[in-house]
């Protein structure tokens, strides 16, 4: 879909509020579902990175060591962390993967693997900004990306988050025709839907840049205590509502903030709060993606009026 000009919304799906009759449930009658994003990533050391910076001070060094190892903590010990505290509360992680990580860290992938993870592609590295590219180029990480992963995990992913949430015009078309069913770059709803695509069928899943670290910690400067309590906060909140319209309540997690044990610590409280309690959906995105297709279709909503 090319650029238009003029254009006030985006192209790829119509205002829909959540209080019109989308036809949504969730399993069992739920009232909210959790989904927990993990984003294990490649940080190259042989160029700047590109965002994620404990000090932004060094980022424009190569090598920047002092960033690097901060990153590099995450993928070390941090990712162990909440992978034991995923499992003792009976949690699946849906993976934003970079490609290289199966290269780079392939400990992390069987680990993911033998626990049921989900794996969602995110191309290559931190560096692969989709929203910087040309049309071709994009197209081709999203390709050689999700090839990439599906030949070291034997699964092609399903889903895709974009670094930065950035893409090109075309980008949902591209992952559409790459075979992914459904797109996480769209935080603007609690529920998931239907994308217009060329060809095939693409949904959108619900993503936050709330209840995230990186622009909770980093960018809010959200203590671990805050940042636990956000949490709580919002899926009361959600739990309330979803007694009427269900709500899918997404948390993104990075191993190199979130994976600090202080942080740890008020996570662990933050989930044991909403794993106690009835009515509430644990599953991977993959698997909503597929109870969604299952239920409403995949036909955009100005096509269910």
């Amino acid at each position: 879909m090319a650029e238009v000009a003029g254009l006030t919304q985006t192209p790829r799906y119509p205002y829909c509020p959540i209080t019109r009759d989308r036809r949504f449930a969730l399993p069992g009658g739920a009232r909210v579902a959790m989904v927990i994003y993990l984003n294990i990533e490649h940080f190259p050391i042989d160029v700047p990175a590109p965002a994620h910076a404990v000090y932004p001070g060094t980022q424009h060094l190569v090598p920047d060591i002092l960033n690097y190892g901060w990153r590099d903590y995450g993928n070390r010990v941090g990712i162990w962390r909440l992978m034991d505290l995923l499992t003792s509360l009976g949690l699946r992680a849906s993976v934003n993967l970079h490609a290289d990580v199966c290269r780079e860290y392939p400990e992390l992938v069987r680990a993911g693997q033998a626990l049921g993870w989900e794996w969602i592609a995110q191309g290559h590295t931190a560096a692969n900004i989709l929203g910087a590219m040309g049309e071709d180029e994009a197209r081709a990480v999203i390709e050689s990306s999700v090839a990439a992963i599906e030949k070291a995990t034997g699964i092609r992913p399903k889903g895709w988050l974009s670094s930065h949430l950035s893409e090109t015009w075309s980008t949902p078309d591209f992952l559409a025709e790459a075979g992914i069913e459904y797109v996480c770059d769209y935080a603007c709803d609690d529920q998931p839907f239907a994308m217009r695509v060329r060809q095939g069928s693409l949904l959108s899943m619900p993503y936050t840049l709330e209840l995230n670290d990186v622009p909770g910690v980093l960018g809010k400067g959200l203590t671990a205590s805050d940042f636990a309590d956000v949490i709580i906060d919002q899926f009361d909140e959600l739990y309330r509502e979803g007694a009427d319209i269900p709500r899918v309540m997404p948390i993104s997690l990075h191993p190199f903030i979130s994976g600090h044990a202080f942080r740890t610590r008020h996570l662990r409280r933050a989930l044991e709060h909403v794993v106690g309690h009835e009515q509430v959906w644990l599953g991977t995105c993959g698997e909503l993606n597929q109870w969604y297709r299952q239920t409403c279709g995949t036909e955009p909503f100005e096509a269910l009026r």
